[in-house]
């Protein structure tokens, strides 16, 4: 598993774990079972947030009714997907149970601040216009003994499922922005590599939303949100290897109650070439009231470019600042680690403004099986960025020193097992950092 490098750090609240063994058999039971893991799911926002996604009929059902069915109907059956980092049920899920306009899954993560987190998800819609959708979560922390819960309901407001209004409520553990890593992946990392890439708080409030959708461009939506912010314990959890490492302790942040107005646009990114986006500009506090009071913008842009069937060219770029008033650290950007910055540590880098650019070529080598190759792919990839802190709030962004890694890697397959070697190239006699990923870092 990942062999980073870590900042130092002391351990935090030491306690007796629950055996881990539990854990490993629900993970390994996830994948044996066909419960589709988040790391093998398309890119998505941060883990516990709430979002809606379409409910997939099976294939019979849609051959049925595509006899049937124009493509107004389609349109009005289908999902708004909004909020991406609002999400209550992560991604697309291959294999509902029971009726196809119905979703089940279990969820499961491993972390340094609930130790095993359980929980069960579920969707319900209709086929019939305006119908609309409702989305539940219900999770248990066994290492802080908490529920943590989300429901959302979505409401449409045109025939073709363009425009819709909702609201959701949650209490959940969260974390950064900027932190990529899904809950299997960084559970993995955390029993085989004693590695925790993500830093956690708890955050319980409720928002109302109105979204427009232009289908296949971007998803607009407006957000009115209150939240409670608090502080979340790190524990001196078990892994299976690497006992020796010291965990990093969780930050804390600043608690308090956040009530913020966010407009966003976003585009969610699939395995097939194009443009995916998430931009976000936020302001908290004001006439709002709440005990936060900060302007904010940030942006996420990602775009794949098959240069060939065999080839193919990621690109991310990610912008951010503080426009106004003083981020939280749960509202502040980190970067560093294998979330960009691969050869450095995590959270190497934080302030209220980032720049961050990184880039992937890979090539395909084995078998073509319907427009991709299914053998091994060579990366060759670069990243360079920075986070910082500027008083007056100006993205000084050319007064920077941006720091630059590259490396190369291996991949079982395009969105499955990788294998990164990435080096400080400010440092040439810096070491190789090794990371594993089980899909694609961006």
């Amino acid at each position: 598993m990942p062999d980073v490098l870590q900042t130092p750090g002391s351990r935090i609240r030491p306690r007796a774990a629950l055996p881990v063994p539990a854990a490993v058999i629900l993970l390994c039971a996830m994948v044996l079972f066909g419960l589709e893991p988040a790391a093998a799911r398309a890119w998505a926002g941060p883990v516990d947030t709430l979002q809606f996604e379409p409910v997939e009929p099976a294939a019979q059902d849609l051959e049925d009714r595509s006899r049937e069915s124009s493509r107004e109907e389609r349109l009005r059956r289908s999902w708004l997907s909004v909020a991406f980092h609002e999400h209550l049920l992560e991604g697309r899920h291959q294999g509902p149970f029971g009726h196809d306009l119905k979703d089940f899954e279990v969820e499961l993560d491993y972390n340094r601040v609930d130790e095993v987190r359980l929980g069960l998800t579920s969707q319900v819609q209709g086929t019939w216009a305006f119908s609309p959708r409702f989305a539940t979560r219900l999770e248990y922390a066994t290492g802080r003994r908490r529920w943590l819960y989300g429901a959302q309901l979505e409401q449409p407001l045109e025939r073709g499922n363009r425009l819709a209004l909702g609201v959701s409520m949650l209490r959940a553990t969260d974390h950064l922005d900027l932190n990529q890593v899904d809950d299997f992946e960084n559970s993995l990392a955390l029993l085989f590599g004693r590695q925790d890439y993500r830093d956690y708080f708890e955050r319980e409030g409720a928002d109302a939303y109105l979204a427009a959708r232009w289908p296949g461009v971007t998803t607009a939506s407006a957000h009115v949100r209150a939240d409670r912010y608090r502080s979340l314990p790190g524990l001196d959890v078990n892994s299976w290897s690497h006992g020796d490492r010291t965990l990093r302790p969780n930050p804390p942040i600043a608690e308090g109650d956040l009530n913020a107005f966010a407009v966003r646009l976003e585009q969610h990114a699939r395995r097939a070439g194009g443009f995916y986006h998430w931009v976000e500009f936020e302001t908290a506090g004001g006439g709002l009231g709440g005990d936060f009071d900060y302007r904010r913008a940030v942006a996420d842009l990602r775009s794949v470019i098959r240069l060939s069937p065999a080839t193919s060219l990621t690109l991310r770029a990610v912008g951010g600042s503080a426009l106004g008033g003083t981020l939280p650290p749960q509202r502040a950007f980190t970067i560093g680690g294998v979330d960009g910055l691969r050869a450095h540590s995590f959270g190497a880098f934080r302030g209220d403004q980032v720049a961050l650019g990184q880039a992937e070529y890979s090539v395909g080598f084995g078998r073509r099986r319907r427009g991709a190759f299914d053998g091994f792919h060579a990366i060759v990839f670069a990243d360079a960025g920075n986070a910082w802190s500027s008083p007056g709030h100006d993205w000084n962004v050319g007064r920077q020193r941006f720091d630059l890694d590259g490396g190369f890697g291996l991949g079982t397959a395009e969105d499955n097992l990788r294998v990164y070697f990435a080096r400080d190239l400010r440092q040439p006699e810096s070491d190789f950092v090794i990371s594993a990923r089980l899909t694609r870092p961006f």
